[in-house]
């Protein structure tokens, strides 16, 4: 495999050319999302949705099952790189003994489907050639993904006249070609309706003239079984595993049109639709998936539900990236610095301690109440980091007590009433308040990149493949490879500032969504540094409360057409992964509350903490503002 500078910086899956390269930087963790589907006996003969904004992996997910990635991994099933990957398959039924029993054909939607919609005709013979073009695809793409199988050292004319088509066409759909016949012929049939389509949307002839062949159904799917096609008159897998990439291309009567078919013929074949979640309407990103006539695989979600596993996978993918490195930095976690360095930011610390021993002294010199608190604080031995956080802690302790109303004689607080305060929460929040306003870092190591990852693959590359670039700058220099904290939370800063930057260039709406981002950022910010810390350690999300109106309807919040513009900022922030929803138990008899959280790399941004939990009600009529400009 060839070596990289910064094999961090290469993304997408289709942009690692070499099938053995995919595989030795592919992380085989990612499949257990495919498992418990195998489990319950829903990941076969059935139509699956894969969801997630971009960069999660869905590409990479599916090119795990094209035959050249499958060959590759049954030729190597013993090396190393390879063992882990090969066993996980095994159990999917994927492969086995005898060699592989799934064969993957991959399509891909490219934008050429959408421009059907702009010929003259009905909308209803719009769709039959949509059908007709997606048909010839599947069946070409089967037929390339047979020959890929096969791996011979034959031409591919050659190789497709190996392959028997022996379908009897007992439905009669093939009227123009006889079947049974051989899969050169079959080839040829399916080349000449996708050449006559074409000719219909780039011919200015009118379409009585080309005659372009439309079909009522998208037969593929049924036709195409293992037991029809043979190699040398031999059967070659027991399953035949149609997957569509990039689904959310097509235009919105193609995808439902796609979709009410495959829904209805579902049983018959195995078939995984991958799309961004843009592609869903509003309402879809806003509401739970329960109850639907498919399958659906959100990754993001998958992996918000197994956060140690995530950071598995991304410990894996780190290891395997830093190993093919051309620099000689064959690690990354172990060059993270992952504790403050003490010596060097002491004097941020004696600045820090200073600086909250003043305002303690301005809420606090009027009592006594707090002068054991005080004392005990300022006599214990400690380092500066230490008793830094000590006075932050202090300090946040003696405001909620302030804050309190005050039915006994202010008789002076014991130190053990110190230390029943001194909870988890305040742990967190202290190291918060102590870095807010200083150059104290806060986001620093591996678990910290995980974090701000966010579940998605691509945006922990767009982070770490920063940081690596520090690993090789610092080795260059002649200096340590080792990212301190401080850096380490600079190029975290720098990447979030980036990526706000970008949203303008990437985002529907992108004018109102930043506007409302901004505002939800400014008010989490209002709530989380309040000097006695209610949320502690902070606010990160809200839930929407819908405030009664003379112009209410009976349909919930997401379908009524008064929340327009907040819906669709709402549910752009979803589609693109910059709001995560999570439901939680709150109020009378566990009533359950959606809660909209900020991903975490907007945590960095409005310098916020990872943690979720913290989150506030929001009403209806405060949301719209957000959206306006």
């Amino acid at each position: 495999m060839s070596r990289l500078r910064n094999p961090f910086r290469l993304r997408a899956s289709e942009k690692i050319e070499s099938d053995a390269s995919f595989l030795r930087l592919y992380s085989p963790i990612v499949l257990e999302s495919l498992a418990e589907k195998d489990k319950d006996g829903k990941l076969w003969d059935n139509v699956m949705y894969i969801h997630s904004s971009p960069g999660a992996g869905k590409t990479s997910l599916l090119r795990v099952f094209e035959p050249g990635t499958l060959n590759t991994l049954i030729n190597n099933k013993s090396a190393t790189d390879y063992k882990s990957l090969y066993t996980t398959l095994k159990k999917l039924n994927v492969l086995s003994d005898r060699g592989i029993e799934v064969l993957g054909v991959t399509l891909v939607c490219t934008r050429n489907y959408e421009i059907l919609e702009e010929l003259d005709v009905s909308s209803a013979q719009k769709i039959r050639y949509f059908f007709s073009l997606l048909n010839a695809r599947i069946f070409l793409a089967t037929l390339r993904s047979i020959v890929s199988f096969s791996s011979s050292n034959a031409s591919f004319n050659e190789a497709l006249e190996s392959i028997s088509y022996t379908y009897d066409n007992r439905e009669n759909y093939f009227s123009d070609l006889k079947v049974p016949c051989t899969g050169k012929d079959l080839y040829q049939w399916a080349s000449n309706i996708e050449k006559k389509v074409y000719q219909a949307i780039d011919s200015f002839l009118p379409l009585s003239d080309i005659q372009p062949q439309g079909h009522d159904e998208l037969f593929s799917l049924t036709v195409l079984k293992p037991e029809y096609l043979l190699v040398n008159g031999q059967p070659i897998v027991s399953k035949i595993l149609f997957m569509l990439d990039d689904a959310h291309k097509l235009s919105f009567t193609q995808r439902i049109s796609l979709k009410k078919y495959v829904i209805e013929k579902r049983g018959a074949f195995s078939i995984w639709i991958s799309q961004r979640l843009e592609a869903l309407e509003p309402k879809d990103n806003l509401r739970s998936f329960e109850g639907r006539d498919y399958e659906e695989l959100n990754l993001e979600k998958f992996w918000a539900e197994r956060p140690a596993k995530f950071e598995k996978v991304l410990f894996n993918i780190a290891d395997k990236r830093a190993a093919i490195s051309s620099e000689d930095v064959n690690s990354f976690m172990e060059y993270l610095d992952s504790d403050l360095e003490e010596e060097l930011l002491q004097p941020e610390f004696l600045k820090t301690i200073e600086a909250t021993r003043q305002n303690i002294g301005k809420i606090a010199d009027f009592t006594s109440k707090f002068d054991k608190w005080i004392n005990y604080v300022e006599t214990l031995e400690s380092t500066p980091l230490e008793k830094a956080l000590l006075f932050k802690k202090l300090e946040i302790l003696i405001n909620r007590n302030l804050g309190k109303s005050q039915l006994t004689l202010e008789f002076p607080l014991t130190e053990q009433e110190l230390f029943d305060k001194f909870k988890s929460d305040i742990d967190a929040t202290s190291k918060l308040f102590m870095s807010y306003s200083t150059k104290i870092p806060y986001y620093y190591g591996f678990s910290d990149l995980v974090k701000v990852s966010s579940n998605n693959i691509e945006q922990f590359l767009s982070f770490s493949g920063d940081m690596f670039e520090e690993m090789l700058s610092n080795r260059i220099s002649g200096l340590q490879i080792n990212v301190d904290t401080t850096r380490q939370q600079r190029i975290l800063t720098e990447v979030a500032g980036n990526k706000w930057k970008e949203l303008s260039k990437i985002l529907p709406y992108s004018t109102q969504v930043t506007a409302f981002l901004s505002k939800l950022g400014e008010a989490c910010v209002k709530d989380t540094y309040k000097p006695n810390a209610p949320y502690a350690p902070g606010v990160t999300g809200f839930a929407i409360k819908v405030v009664p109106s003379m112009f209410d309807t009976n349909l919930p919040w997401e379908e009524n057409e008064l929340y327009a513009p907040m819906i669709n900022v709402i549910s752009t922030c979803v589609a693109f992964n910059l709001l995560e929803i999570k439901e939680v138990n709150q109020g009378e008899k566990g009533q359950k509350w959606q809660v909209y959280y900020l991903n975490r790399w907007l945590c960095v941004k409005f310098n916020l903490p990872f943690s979720y939990g913290g989150w506030r009600h929001k009403n209806t009529d405060e949301l719209l503002k957000w959206t306006k400009i």
